[in-house]
């Protein structure tokens, strides 16, 4: 058990219980499992100790030596007291040098005086007091030897004597001890002729104890013969002495025995009378300087008890002082990674070749903690360092080029679990950017530096939300440079009850950039403020029915444009056949281009007749004003469809519409819109197949005789041919004739004729528990009217292979032609993924090629080795 624990535990126990209430109470010194360390463990106790601590055989087979207290109700020498003895010896604690708490009850200049006052205190009080010697010469009555200053501060709330808290020294305390011990023995080996003749010889004086100011005075307090005389307390003849009037009084042998017992506190004691003394009393006491007796007299002797530490130990304390609280208050603690790269890659074309190398250095350090509790106060301390070493080569440029880049991460969150929340961040990221192309390299080094805070008020039905974010970011290449400050601020507000909710949401951004082209030599300036201001209100006034309101506000001062937006929507579920919704929108945009008010309602209907039949009904109505877009239309349909499952393999769908639209603009006209559509599907035994035909078709006319016809046809077939074999079928045609009218019986027409087929078969399975390879092989076809003809065959496969638990292997390869480009195109990529432990090891190769009739022959390829480990 560790020292400074033992001390609080046993001390703990000798000041705040009764000793005369307490029958038995044992502290466990320490446990073992093996028998002979706890015999050597018990043999090793001081004296004081031993007698009442003994080895005891738990019920798990453990042993434990115990200090039993307070055995059979009989008074022991103080806890405390024993400890500071057995410090003597240097059996139990070896440390001499040691400060602990007291409680200064007096300070006198003269030792027989604080004797005195340390024999007339209450024997609860008195069996942990002592009388202890100060650097400047006072004598003063402590009380109690405490390590835990919580603890001496509530044992001081309750104590019935007023006091200082003081530090003792252990020394100081074990030394006095000892100097006791050996004048009671001498005192016990004296023989009775020598005790007689003393005690013959011994005049009986008054005991006068000092006469202190109130902090030091005795539960009950003296009387007082005269407002100007002090009454001194004289203690009755049992103590020490008769009042002096009386005559000498003959002790025997066994009551002067008993005199020396209740010195040492071995047996109860009677708490001494207080008598007033008499002036002529009075006058016989030895002087004593009443100014010994003052608070802040005792205040002064505390002061002096400070420990004077060295410069040195403030300072190398004070540098210890961080690193050791971060490491006893942390929350993950120390984490971070170390990883290693090298990259390289290539580009070949018919005009050039571009190839670079670089070998990148990553290091991340982060530690987490907390403050006092993680309730209060938690923070994230990172930092990171990239270094960066690339060479270039290409037909006309050479070189080399090394980036050296700091970033640092700070986060700190104030009582992230209360109502009141608080979020503190200050980030740095800095990353080398490589663009490698066929005929040049481009690099960008970016700095991006951002601090902030944002946080909320939590209330049972309110929340305020509010956040700030300042950001500085520099990008700087060989061909291009911007630089970037931007200010961010939100602002929210929200509301939520049992079947309704209210947001408000105000945002700000100061975007303020420089853009500068250094090939083309372009420079581009921006200055621009973006406000928004958002409003959402949800009502659920019913189970069947819900409200939604939204309205938003956005400008840009560098477009020079103003947006508002209103959205009102109902939504409507009477029972299960019906659901309906009706929306009402309004946006008005407003720029330096243009000037336009848009007012959109909607409305849609969908009611299920029976399990085969369903009827949907929809609404338009539109309108727009200004800047030469003065519009309104309004449109509205019905369509009723029909679902039918025949047998198990077979089920039809078919479905019709009609619709009307009246449209004023430009050229006002009305007119009106019929559709048919149809379908069939089919499963098939054979191969597990699946047939799908569907098609459709509209046509639309109006009063400026328009007109449209529209056409389209569609069928699917899928086969399994194996449980991992799968064979896909698909044909498309579409039709497409229209006309409509533009001025002054003029006509713009449209007609669109194409077919479209695809065929492939698909492969996949399982390798083992370890794999997986999937595969693809077929082609599309694609011919239209004034379309040229397109052939386009592709292949594709992917394997995955785990060869043991922590080495992954990839391999993925893609191959088609395209006659449309006249373009052959092969990609193909491969990886492993290995661990060993806490260490990842990864390389990956991707391959490029292509032949073109624009681009000719071209080729590249990147590889790259890395190489981590987070920790």
């Amino acid at each position: 058990m560790k020292r400074r624990y033992l001390i609080t535990a046993l001390v703990s126990v000798a000041t705040l219980a009764s000793i005369e209430a307490v029958s038995e109470y044992s502290i466990n010194f320490d446990t073992f499992k093996d028998y002979n360390k706890a015999r050597d463990y018990l043999n090793d106790l001081p004296d004081i100790l031993k007698e009442n601590a003994e080895l005891i055989r738990e019920e798990d087979g453990s042993y434990s030596v115990k200090f039993h207290y307070l055995k059979e109700h009989k008074a022991v020498v103080p806890i405390g007291i024993q400890l500071a003895s057995a410090q003597v010896g240097g059996q139990v604690f070896k440390a001499k040098d040691e400060y602990l708490y007291s409680l200064q009850l007096a300070s006198f200049r003269r030792k027989e005086n604080a004797e005195r006052f340390l024999k007339d205190l209450p024997t609860e009080i008195r069996e942990n007091s002592f009388v202890y010697k100060t650097n400047s010469g006072y004598y003063t009555v402590r009380y109690g030897l405490f390590d835990n200053y919580k603890l001496v501060k509530q044992v001081q709330k309750t104590f019935p004597y007023e006091s200082v808290l003081v530090k003792s020294l252990i020394s100081k305390v074990a030394g006095s001890l000892e100097v006791k011990d050996k004048k009671t023995t001498a005192k016990k080996e004296a023989k009775p002729e020598e005790r007689k003749e003393k005690r013959e010889e011994k005049k009986v004086s008054v005991p006068v104890p000092p006469v202190t100011a109130p902090p030091s005075v005795p539960p009950t307090p003296p009387a007082v013969t005269t407002p100007t005389t002090p009454s001194v307390a004289v203690t009755p003849p049992s103590a020490e002495g008769k009042q002096p009037e009386q005559k000498p009084e003959e002790l025997t042998d066994e009551q002067l025995e008993q005199q020396v017992a209740e010195e040492l506190g071995i047996k109860e004691t009677q708490e001494p009378q207080v008598i007033p003394a008499t002036e002529s009393e009075l006058e016989e006491t030895p002087s004593l300087d009443i100014a010994e007796f003052e608070e802040e007299e005792e205040l002064q002797l505390f002061e002096e008890e400070k420990i004077e530490i060295p410069l040195y130990k403030k300072i190398l304390g004070g540098l210890l002082f961080l690193p050791a609280y971060m490491w006893t208050h942390k929350q993950r603690g120390f984490w971070g990674k170390v990883e290693f790269t090298y990259k390289k890659e290539g580009y070949d074309d018919q005009y050039r070749k571009t190839t670079r190398s670089s070998f990148k250095q990553y290091y991340e350090l982060n530690y987490e903690g907390y403050v006092y509790s993680p309730r209060l106060a938690t923070y994230k301390l990172g930092v990171s360092y990239t270094r960066e070493d690339s060479d270039i080569n290409n037909d006309s440029v050479k070189g080399d080029t090394t980036s050296k880049l700091w970033g640092y991460d700070i986060e700190i969150h104030l009582l992230k679990s209360s109502r009141f929340p608080v979020n503190l961040f200050a980030k740095r990221t800095q990353s080398p950017l490589w663009y490698t192309y066929y005929d040049k390299t481009s690099y960008i080094e970016r700095k991006s530096d951002s601090y902030g805070i944002f946080g909320s008020f939590n209330f049972t039905e309110n929340r305020f939300n509010y956040g700030y974010k300042n950001t500085k970011s520099d990008s700087v290449g060989l061909d291009f440079e911007e630089y970037r400050r931007t200010k961010e601020f939100l602002v929210s507000y929200g509301r939520s009850d049992y079947d309704k909710s209210v947001t408000f949401t105000y945002q700000k951004n100061i975007d303020d950039y420089t853009q500068k082209y250094l090939t083309i030599n372009s420079f581009r300036e921006v200055n621009q403020d973006i406000d928004s201001l958002k409003f959402d209100y949800n009502w659920r006034p019913s189970k069947t029915s819900n409200l939604r309101a939204f309205a938003r506000y956005y400008s840009n001062t560098y477009t020079d444009l103003k947006d508002y937006t209103g959205n009102v929507s109902f939504n409507w579920n009477p029972s299960e056949k019906m659901y309906s919704t009706v929306s009402l929108n309004l946006s008005k945009n407003e720029s330096s281009f243009s000037d336009i008010t848009y007012l959109t309602f909607t409305e849609n209907i969908t009611y299920t007749i029976n399990q085969n039949w369903n009827l949907n009904q929809n609404l338009l109505l539109f309108a727009s004003r200004g800047s030469d877009a003065d519009v309104d239309l309004a449109n509205t349909g019905v369509n009723l469809n029909y679902n039918k499952q025949l047998t198990e393999t077979l089920s039809i769908f078919s479905g019709f519409g009609v619709s009307g639209q009246i449209e004023s603009n430009r050229i006002n006209r009305y007119g009106g819109t019929l559709s048919l559509s149809g379908g069939i599907s089919k499963k098939f035994s054979f191969l597990d197949s699946l047939l799908y035909i569907s098609g459709s078709g509209s046509k639309y006319k109006s009063s400026k005789d328009d007109q449209s016809d529209t056409y389209s046809l569609s069928e699917r077939w899928t086969s399994n041919i194996s449980k991992s074999m799968k064979f896909e079928h698909y044909t498309t045609y579409y039709y497409q004739d229209s006309k409509y009218y533009v001025d002054k019986n003029k006509f713009s027409e449209t007609s669109y004729e194409n077919i479209e087929t695809s065929n492939s078969i698909r492969y996949y399975t399982r390798l083992g528990w370890k794999g997986t390879f999937n595969a693809g092989l077929g082609f599309k076809y694609y011919k239209g009217k004034k379309r040229k003809e397109r052939f386009y065959p592709f292949g594709n496969l992917n394997l995955n292979y785990k060869f043991t638990r922590r080495l992954l292997y990839k391999l993925s390869a893609e191959i088609y032609r395209d006659t449309y480009y006249d373009k052959n195109y092969a990609i193909g990529k491969t990886g492993i993924d290995y661990r060993i432990r806490s260490l990842y090891f990864n390389w990956d190769l991707q391959y490029y090629y292509e032949d073109s009739d624009y681009y000719g022959k071209r080729k590249n390829y990147v590889t790259y080795i890395r190489v981590y480990r987070p920790f």
